[in-house]
């Protein structure tokens, strides 16, 4: 049986910039690891984003207020996340490789 959350959107509510960045955040962060959700990982995080500003969210201003209001004790860490995969679909996207390259790979 799954609970419900009680007081989603506590984390927008608090934020000075309306940001809705930790859930966006951990939603990402969730769908990334699990097998599932590799294939759209790259579009997902930029889609989501896209959304969120079309939607008229803020950015994250780092007060971490949303983190202290959080009904389920999401950590800002989760943010830190979300840049990275967002990062790491920017450079899929531009066509250049997302893992590097290791230093004792042999040349050809």
């Amino acid at each position: 049986m799954r609970r419900r959350v009680s007081g989603v959107g506590a984390c927008v509510a608090a934020c000075k910039n309306a940001s809705a960045t930790l859930f966006i955040a951990a939603k990402v962060s969730h769908f990334a690891i699990l097998p599932q959700g590799k294939p759209e990982r790259t579009h997902r995080v930029s889609a989501m984003l896209e959304a969120m500003d079309r939607e008229g969210f803020g950015s994250c201003g780092n007060q971490y207020e949303c983190e202290a209001v959080c009904p389920k004790s999401i950590s800002v860490r989760f943010i830190a996340n979300l840049n990275r995969e967002y990062l790491r679909a920017s450079i899929v996207e531009a066509g250049l490789p997302s893992e590097p390259e290791s230093p004792h790979a042999e040349s050809v």
